[in-house]
C-alpha cells in the first residue's frame, strides 16, 4: 500500500492517541485509514443523492432497480 506523509492539527492528533491508548485502533496509521475510508464513504454517498436529484430519479426508482440487480 502506498505511503504518505500528511500534517495534521495537534488536537486531532491527541484525539488519534487517546482512541489508540483506548484500544479503539492499534495504531495511528490504522486511525487515519478509518477516517480516510469514512470521508470518502460519506463523500460517494453525497455525490449519489446529487446525481439522483439532478436525473430525476426517486428513492423507489433506485429499490425497483436494486431489486432487479439482486434476482
Amino acid at each position: 500500500m502506498p505511503k504518505i506523509v500528511a500534517q495534521i492539527p495537534d488536537d486531532i492528533y491527541r484525539n488519534i492517541n487517546e482512541e489508540i491508548k483506548l484500544g479503539v485502533f492499534s495504531d495511528a496509521s490504522e486511525a487515519v485509514v478509518s477516517a480516510l475510508k469514512k470521508a470518502y464513504a460519506r463523500k460517494s454517498r453525497s455525490f449519489l443523492r446529487w446525481l439522483m436529484k439532478k436525473e430525476g430519479i426517486t428513492e423507489a426508482d433506485m429499490l425497483k432497480e436494486l431489486e432487479k440487480a439482486r434476482r
